[in-house]
């Protein structure tokens, strides 16, 4: 029979065993797993403070939350790819080189290294959306319009940012893990997609470019940097993006020197600078063969009042119809509307010479052609007549008879002469009534009919179609001032007769007088006509309202 050690020793001992086995495999497997964790960090680059319990089996890492920033845009690397990113989850921001700043700790508490997660990155939105379409990324239209409408319900893998071939999503919604109410988005690029560099036109930056210019002498006058002026320049309170916010925009424009070639006089770039809705040019720059220079064109008559609505929004619109990245800048809602009535008479275009009467409706009273011939025939007859009747007389009659006749036909022909006077200055009065009470026509056909005009009026070549001609009205408006002033003016004008329901005749009166400019200011209208309905100009709207409401965002 079995003693009591002996049954200690056969039973208790492996039961004893037992109940520490689990304690082992804890501490064992806490082991291991802490050295694959420190393997996955030390292949990320990340540093981290890292704990492990034998006993419950918990693993602590502590790992630095950060705030970003990108690099300036001169930077080489702000070009190239991190080619050791990280490979944990949240950490899909590594994927490029940033300016970054340590702002805290996260500590995760974890069993498995599947668990193992980085800290999203805070960065500015605005910031972030600059930079990748900097590097080419396209929107997604109906990603950018669901997170305006449904904010942090949008679905998760919500594609916001495309690829250049628009093939894959490059930026998209992420599980908000722990972004305590703060839009968490993932990103996603491939060395592929480089296709731009420092030469390629920043975003928010256009282009202007024609096929030839006016005068040499007149560009090289325009041509006159900012920083041999007497006084230095002073931007509008309205401009809110001075060299040092834009990060896109050089910290100090180039300075002219004696030895800088002249400017080409083709093609120029200005920079839109955004403040609560509007913009504003803040600066600009020749070109030569698409590269900057060293020159810059005066735009301070571009910062006065109206203008610096109209000539903004002009830029957009063109911008927006020849593919530029101005995803940021829309053109104001109150201009597309206005753009979107029918507000010219086609009476007034038949009266400005723009239009053939016979190719406008019916719109103003029809008088016989053959009334004054008829009545000069019938006072012929009647005279005729009358000297035959006088050549009958006895000579001393016949002598009176000639003088009351001719005094009577010179009295009748001057009251006939005042009359026909009043006759066609009330018929002109009532055309011009009837010319600006006559139907409208659309932008586009006032817009073609001006740019026909306006061919005929340059000896150097026609414009083919309104994009081109408003191009050439930008760069033109870039170089003179007069045509700036007087062209906005059209426009403000526009503005004014449509609010107040139609054209009268002191509008008429300036039309008659500035032509060429009402055809400028019908150019940029059908420019504005054009844009509006293109995709890009929704797209833009929920782009600004995203950044907007979301100022900063979670990158992982």
């Amino acid at each position: 029979m079995a003693s009591a050690p002996d049954i200690v020793t056969y039973i208790g001992v492996p039961l004893a065993v037992l109940g520490v086995t689990p304690i082992l495999y804890t501490s064992i497997r806490v082991l291991f797993t802490l050295r694959r964790i420190k393997h996955a960090l030390k292949k990320s680059g990340l540093h981290a403070v890292t704990r492990g319990s034998l006993v419950s089996g918990m693993i602590e890492v502590e790992l630095p939350r950060c705030s970003i920033a990108p690099l300036e845009r001169e930077e080489p690397e702000y070009w190239t790819i991190n080619l050791q990113p990280s490979h944990l989850k949240g950490g899909s921001w590594t994927q490029f080189h940033w300016n970054r700043i340590i702002t805290g700790q996260r500590r995760y508490r974890l069993q498995y290294t599947e668990d193992l997660q980085e800290p999203q990155a805070e960065i500015d939105f605005e910031e972030l959306m600059a930079f990748l379409l900097d590097r080419g990324a396209v929107p997604d239209a109906k990603g950018l319009h669901m997170l305006r409408l449904a904010g942090l319900w949008t679905p998760t893998g919500t594609s916001l940012l495309l690829s250049p071939d628009c093939s894959e999503s490059v930026l998209k919604v992420s599980m908000p893990d722990d972004s305590d109410g703060i839009l968490s988005l993932t990103l996603n690029w491939k060395k592929a997609w480089d296709l731009r560099d420092s030469a390629s036109l920043p975003p928010s930056w256009m282009r202007l470019e024609v096929s030839h210019v006016e005068s040499s002498e007149k560009v090289e006058e325009q041509a006159t940097p900012e920083a041999t002026s007497d006084k230095p320049f002073e931007e509008p309170e309205n401009i809110s993006q001075t060299p040092k916010d834009d990060p896109h925009l050089p910290e100090k424009l180039p300075q002219y020197t004696t030895q800088d070639p002249k400017p080409t006089s083709r093609s120029l770039r200005f920079h839109l600078a955004s403040r609560y809705g509007s913009f504003k040019i803040s600066a600009a720059l020749w070109e030569s063969s698409h590269a900057p220079t060293t020159l810059s064109p005066s735009i301070t008559h571009l910062h006065a009042t109206p203008i610096n609505t109209w000539f903004p929004s002009a830029a957009i619109a063109l911008g927006q119809l020849k593919g530029m990245a101005l995803w940021t800048c829309h053109v104001p809602d109150s201009i597309s509307a206005l753009a979107a009535k029918d507000s010219i008479p086609c009476g007034v275009m038949v009266l400005l010479g723009l239009i053939d009467e016979k190719d406008a409706p019916a719109w103003a009273t029809q008088y016989d052609p053959q009334e004054d011939g008829r009545a000069s025939s019938e006072r012929f007859f009647a005279s005729v007549r009358r000297k035959q009747a006088e050549s009958l007389l006895p000579a001393a009659v016949q002598m009176a008879a000639r003088k009351a006749r001719e005094s009577e036909e010179f009295h009748a022909f001057s009251s006939e002469s005042r009359m026909r006077m009043v006759r066609n200055q009330e018929r002109a009065e009532k055309r011009d009534t009837e010319a600006v009470n006559s139907s409208r026509l659309e932008s586009a056909v006032v817009a073609q009919a001006a740019l026909t005009f306006l061919a005929k009026e340059d000896a150097k070549g026609p414009c083919n179609d309104v994009q081109e001609a408003a191009e050439k009205i930008l760069f033109e408006m870039v170089l003179d001032e007069m045509v700036t002033v007087e062209t906005c003016g059209i426009l403000v004008r526009w503005q004014q007769w449509t609010e107040r329901g139609g054209m009268n005749k002191e509008d008429l009166k300036a039309l008659k007088e500035k032509t060429r400019y009402f055809c400028n200011a019908a150019c940029l209208m059908g420019l504005f006509r054009l844009a509006s309905v293109k995709e890009e100009s929704s797209v833009a709207l929920d782009m600004q309202e995203c950044i907007r409401v979301w100022r900063k965002i979670r990158l992982g």
